[in-house]
């Protein structure tokens, strides 16, 4: 697989002072298989660092546990193409 074939939506915070600064849903193909969606990675940029995608998270009782794991080449490929299009609406804001 190859991360072209990875489709985000991204959709950029609007939310002043909150170090997420953009929310994505991820489709994966699976082929004949169908497809998976991870609704609700977060992008975060805190001071002085590169942007970080997070995936979905819930708060426990002492703290808090992700969602769904990404693990092997899976996980730079979403960040890739989710960072990808985080990058483009930014600059595009900015302009």
């Amino acid at each position: 697989m190859k991360s072209d074939s990875i489709s985000v939506d991204l959709r950029l915070s609007s939310k002043d002072g909150s170090k997420v600064k953009a929310f994505a849903d991820v489709t994966i193909p699976l082929g004949d298989d169908g497809t998976i969606a991870i609704l609700g990675l977060s992008v975060l940029v805190a001071e002085g660092r590169q942007p970080k995608v997070m995936v979905p998270a819930r708060k426990g009782k002492q703290s808090w546990f992700d969602v769904v794991e990404l693990s092997g080449k899976i996980r730079p490929m979403v960040e890739e193409v989710v960072l990808t299009e985080f990058t483009r609406q930014t600059t595009k804001s900015e302009a």
